[in-house]
């Protein structure tokens, strides 16, 4: 099946009730991290009362290819991230949700708050999301993001890639209307690519 981002928002408050910790922000984060993890997988759901999912979405396979489009850097070992905000904070960037803030950008959720949720929403929005890609694919060709190729057949039975296939701007479409609805609910988003 492979790697896949789940992108899931909640509303700011109860999100920072829980960072609001005596013993700092990395507690905070793993007493967030605790109850996300806690979660029931069905929407909506919390028996604690503590954290509502309002959204969850999926990039499917093209997450890697995603950030990759929107930093104009490849991801050399998923360790660090590359790229600037608030571009790489559209899939990886964020706070690590533990108390030592590092680990790997893979199973390893991150957080963005309500300030950096709506700056993803004015970068998104402010993209010419078919320009960028065209401008993008042979650098993308070149990197190979996790997964780009083996999308599909063209008419001559060679292998499509993300963008050839579309898959590509389905995903950023469906981020950029993600983050729109994250920012106008001033909500917070925990990504997790696993």
């Amino acid at each position: 099946m492979g790697y896949w981002m789940w992108l899931t928002r909640y509303d700011s408050a109860e999100v920072a009730a829980l960072l609001d910790h005596p013993h700092g922000l990395g507690a905070g984060l793993k007493r967030l991290w605790d109850v996300w993890d806690d979660l029931p997988t069905g929407h909506g759901y919390d028996p604690s009362g503590s954290l509502r999912k309002l959204e969850e979405v999926e990039t499917h396979r093209a997450w890697d290819a995603l950030d990759v489009l929107l930093t104009g850097h490849p991801n050399e070992d998923y360790e660090n991230l590359s790229g600037e905000p608030p571009a790489r904070d559209a899939v990886m960037g964020g706070l690590t949700m533990n108390e030592t803030g590092e680990g790997s950008l893979l199973r390893v959720p991150r957080l963005l708050r309500p300030d950096q949720v709506r700056a993803v929403d004015g970068f998104l929005r402010d993209l010419d999301r078919d320009a960028l890609i065209r401008e993008r694919h042979a650098f993308l060709k070149e990197v190979q993001p996790y997964s780009f190729e083996g999308w599909g057949r063209q008419l001559d039975g060679q292998a499509e890639d993300m963008v050839e296939h579309g898959a590509l701007a389905r995903a950023f479409d469906t981020v950029r209307d993600f983050y729109a609805r994250a920012a106008a609910g001033d909500n917070a988003v925990i990504k997790e690519i696993f």
